[in-house]
């Protein structure tokens, strides 16, 4: 058993102390019992900070990306007795699951043309997606049951990726622990205090539709777009067969985030603070981002009591420097939030 962990770019892992500090600030605030309190983690990528809360708080969690819907569905809406029921399967794709020839060996593997993973881990990725969605087809699977086995095969894949956290591009020898065989996991799991919702889809079409107490964002710091930076998450996840091009086998027609557009971040960012049916906002940003803090407080401020909070923060590494141990600000911009 593990905990449910990717390599993954703007991860809070190492903040949730500060976040947690924050939030409990708002919820000392709000006269309510803990678990009738909403908190929305509107841009939820790896789930952590959702996960983080799920035991204190009815959870609703979002992202733009399958492979992060995925995540959130496992963590949010499972918990000891789905990994109790799950066990069987993982305990089979690790001892009596054959090989399977498949799209990710087909594309993404030494064999393929593209060194993500070795052959031989390729093909049991092939495999697993194969058994998981085969079973899920025959009903033989619950959507959490469905959610958890295709969390172990997410998971064990990028723990043996030949990538420095990102499938943008893999490295040109296979890394030491790209070379290990794979190993399908179990996970532990919180149990939660409500019933969680998860959502797939755009941040502000999905404020028309949810309210709560304390709305936790997260966007997009950098141009980065996640559909490309983790296109093989997805396509794992997806169980997809997409049209892919060029050295590194990035799909076609990927979604397109106004958070990662210098040009139109700022209406989008106006957009939200304006719609959202939330009594607290709290919005993590650094300061190398591609909206400045000025920005940010003076849209925040205009519609109730705005604050900040800041942490020195080591900024995430690539892996193409080793030796860059340059500290970022982090920032909470906390807004609570007039009427």
């Amino acid at each position: 058993m593990c905990f449910l962990s990717i390599k993954y770019l703007g991860s809070k892992t190492k903040l949730l102390g500060f976040i947690d500090s924050v939030v409990t600030d708002c919820q000392v605030k709000i006269n309510k019992p803990s678990d009738e309190i909403v908190l929305c983690d509107l841009f939820s990528g790896s789930g952590k900070v959702a996960n983080h809360f799920k035991n204190r708080f009815k959870v609703v969690a979002n992202d733009l990306e399958y492979y992060s819907y995925a995540i959130l569905s496992n963590l949010l809406n499972n918990d000891s007795s789905t990994a109790y029921e799950c066990q069987p399967i993982i305990d089979w794709m690790n001892y009596a699951m054959d090989a399977h020839e498949g799209f990710i060996f087909e594309n993404y593997s030494e064999a393929g043309g593209r060194k993500y993973f070795t052959n031989d881990n390729a093909l049991m990725i092939d495999a697993g997606i194969e058994l998981i969605y085969g079973m899920y087809a025959r009903k033989e699977l619950t959507d959490n049951q469905f959610y958890y086995c295709l969390c172990s095969v997410l998971e064990a894949a990028d723990r043996v990726s030949n990538t420095t956290g990102f499938y943008s591009a893999y490295l040109k020898e296979f890394n030491k622990v790209s070379l290990k065989p794979i190993e399908f996991k179990g996970f532990d799991l919180k149990d939660s205090v409500a019933s969680n919702d998860v959502y797939l889809g755009d941040a502000n079409d999905l404020l028309q539709e949810v309210s709560g107490d304390i709305l936790y964002l997260d966007p997009p710091y950098t141009n980065m777009q996640y559909s490309n930076v983790y296109h093989v998450l997805n396509t794992i996840a997806q169980n997809e067969k997409p049209v892919i091009a060029g050295i590194t086998g990035r799909p076609e027609g990927r979604n397109v985030s106004p958070w990662s557009h210098k040009k139109k971040v700022e209406a989008e960012f106006r957009t939200l603070v304006e719609s959202a049916k939330f009594e607290f906002l709290i919005m993590s940003y650094s300061n190398e981002s591609i909206m400045s803090s000025e920005l940010i407080a003076d849209v925040m401020s205009s519609y109730g009591k705005y604050e900040s909070r800041e942490i020195p923060h080591k900024r995430f590494n690539l892996g193409t420097n080793v030796s860059d141990n340059k500290q970022v600000v982090e920032y909470l911009h906390v807004l609570h939030k007039a009427g």
